[in-house]
């Protein structure tokens, strides 16, 4: 996305034509963070950093334009993906391994709900309901 983009003068006509053409934008909308992702701001400066060490600087005011124009149109914040996308980057990773760094990113997180759960005896996430197929057979069950 940001290499398409290329500079952020370039960001806000790439954003309009991809909302007009209803095309999803990663990096945008958080279930839990409605109002704001307290994350970015330090990801954001982690990037603007990272971009003056590696000589990429146009990378971080390009998601800061397009964080400020889809606040405008769409009412959207920013998550932590999209600076973490550009600080991956600028660390070496390419592109294709962002979705399993995001992921591996959580894991900690994620061990550490089962352990409060199990601690507490109580479950911690009740908003996370299970919608796959309900009654599926074994594959050596009878069916």
């Amino acid at each position: 996305m940001l290499e398409e983009i290329g500079t952020p003068d370039r960001a806000e006509a790439w954003l309009m034509k991809k909302l007009q053409s209803k095309d999803k934008i990663m990096g945008f909308g958080h279930r839990v963070y409605k109002k704001g992702d307290s994350r970015v701001p330090v990801m954001r400066e982690i990037g603007r950093e990272l971009g003056k060490r590696t000589g990429k600087e146009q990378w971080i005011p390009i998601c800061e334009k397009l964080e400020e124009v889809m606040d405008r149109e769409k009412h959207l914040c920013a998550n932590v993906d999209l600076y973490a996308a550009p600080v991956f980057w600028m660390l070496g990773f390419p592109p294709e391994l962002n979705t399993p760094l995001f992921a591996a990113s959580r894991v900690a997180g994620w061990c550490a709900h089962v352990t409060e759960q199990h601690d507490n005896n109580r479950l911690i996430r009740p908003r996370s309901l299970y919608v796959g197929p309900r009654l599926r057979p074994y594959p050596d069950s009878p069916k």
